[in-house]
């Protein structure tokens, strides 16, 4: 009888907590709270963490509220960027590529989804601005191409 009753109350302890999480598209539903976790992977480009909230915030996206703690977050946003080379063009250390993945996580930090890698490089079709390229990439493909169109 102890066994059963055990049982009983893990079962609906278990049901309960699957039936309180919910899914990757009501996480990221527009005008949820977001907290955006900012990786620099080598320690060489302080300023993404500006940039990666000014697109989130632009014209293009402005999807999120972004929050500035984990505890008033629906999800978390870890973006990862990582900047390679210099650009000689422009004799400026913001970057010859910068190369960036977006992940969102639950408030308990379980990964639901990760981008690909997308690349921003500075070119004369960037105006020599690989963090802005990439930025943009993050927004167009990264989470309106990959992550909106998820089941």
């Amino acid at each position: 009888m102890k066994k059963l009753i055990f049982f009983l109350l893990f079962a609906c302890v278990s049901w309960r907590l699957t039936a309180q999480e919910k899914s990757l598209q009501e996480l990221v539903a527009k005008g949820n709270k977001a907290y955006v976790e900012f990786v620099d992977v080598k320690h060489n480009i302080p300023e993404a963490k500006d940039a990666i909230n000014k697109a989130l915030l632009g014209p293009e996206w402005n999807y999120w509220e972004l929050v500035d703690s984990k505890d008033k977050a629906d999800f978390i946003l870890k973006v990862s960027v990582e900047k390679k080379g210099m650009n000689i063009m422009s004799m400026t250390s913001d970057g010859a590529r910068i190369r960036v993945i977006a992940q969102v996580l639950s408030v308990n930090e379980k990964s639901l989804w990760k981008s690909k890698q997308y690349q921003g490089n500075a070119s004369m079709f960037t105006g020599y601005a690989a963090l802005e390229d990439a930025m943009r990439k993050m927004v167009r493909r990264a989470l309106g191409e990959e992550l909106m169109k998820q089941p």
